[in-house]
């Protein structure tokens, strides 16, 4: 923070105090907007302004819209003005939804699941402007999604004093919920486990170009998108078909999970980190065979430690399971950088 943007922000909330039984109504009505003052001052730009108010979304619902409105008007492409308009029409303020409903149909920032999953809209959904809004994004999305949904997202190699290159096995990475495929360098120590690194992105888009699930309607669409990527891998790399590894966090390793249990002529063993998701977990198992990990934080909520403990037993019956419970919440392990390659590793062994 700049030494000007400190001393604003003090002043600002350097009001003199009152008397403990006189209320002050100046002061009540300034405590309300201080923290819209602050983020305003202290911001060093919009992106920070969109997180400052997702940040108070849950706190003070005006306070949030005042940003959005605010990076609205500052930045035309981001997504303030859809977010507005979600907060407005959640507060009923229909008309002025609808405006910047409009806005953001304008500026070409809609996906169709932000409007179709997003239950602020529930009293909009016949309007005029949400029709429009929903078909213009359709379109949108029809022309660009196919480079991108279940495409995919980076390739790590081993390095080169990893063994040899030739027909090398295939360890297929499935991210969580609201990113992508891409691997920074820090995953290359995975790569370096003995195996291609492919990641995956997601089958659907959700609020960016950058942003996507797997489908919460089955698990066959992430197995064909897995297949189609192995398939173009394979043009450029030789890689060995009968020692292709899933590895999955949160949602991802949800799907991972079921593609393990479903295909498991497809897939040799999988690595699952803290599943997650909409969707149950199968309930059976054609595996037989395989070496499974099943990695998942203490701290994590009830339902994720009771999907964690299901794919357990699901893998226990007729396959070798290997179990991790580290001190952490809904995350990898603090040492993931060693555990999950000595886990790949483990997994490996077998050769499928």
């Amino acid at each position: 923070m700049t030494r000007l943007a400190l001393a604003l922000s003090l002043a600002v909330c350097a009001l003199p105090l009152q008397a403990a039984d006189t209320p002050d109504p100046d002061r009540a009505e300034f405590n309300a907007l201080s923290p819209v003052i602050n983020a305003l001052i202290q911001a060093e730009g919009p992106v920070e302004l969109m997180e400052r108010a997702e940040a108070l979304e849950d706190e003070n619902l005006l306070q949030a819209l005042t940003l959005y409105i605010t990076v609205a008007r500052e930045r035309p492409n981001s997504l303030a003005s859809y977010k507005a308009a979600s907060l407005l029409a959640r507060r009923g303020d229909d008309d002025a939804a609808l405006i910047y409903l409009e806005i953001a149909d304008e500026r070409g920032v809609l996906f169709p699941l932000q409007l179709t999953e997003n239950p602020d809209f529930d009293d909009l959904r016949q309007t005029p402007i949400y029709l429009a809004a929903l078909a213009n994004a359709q379109r949108s999305y029809d022309l660009i999604s196919p480079s991108l949904v279940g495409a995919t997202g980076g390739v790590l190699l081993p390095g080169a004093d990893t063994g040899p290159a030739a027909c090398r096995p295939v360890v297929v990475w499935l991210h969580g919920y609201g990113i992508n495929g891409f691997m920074h360098e820090g995953f290359q120590p995975l790569a370096d486990a003995g195996a291609i690194l492919l990641g995956i992105n997601g089958t659907e888009m959700l609020d960016s170009h950058t942003s996507f699930r797997w489908s919460v309607d089955g698990f066959e669409q992430t197995h064909l998108a897995v297949q189609k990527q192995l398939d173009q891998l394979a043009k450029t790399d030789c890689i060995n078909r009968k020692r292709v590894y899933l590895m999955g966090f949160s949602q991802g390793a949800l799907h991972g999970g079921a593609l393990l249990a479903q295909h498991p002529d497809a897939y040799a063993g999988a690595l699952l980190m803290s599943p997650g998701g909409r969707q149950p977990n199968p309930t059976t198992s054609k595996a037989r065979g395989k070496r499974v990990v099943v990695i998942n934080g203490k701290q994590e909520g009830p339902g994720n430690l009771q999907r964690a403990e299901a794919f357990r037993t699901l893998f226990g019956r007729g396959n070798v399971v290997q179990s991790r419970v580290h001190e952490g919440e809904h995350e990898f392990p603090d040492d993931w950088q060693r555990s999950l390659p000595a886990a790949l590793r483990w997994m490996m062994q077998s050769g499928g």
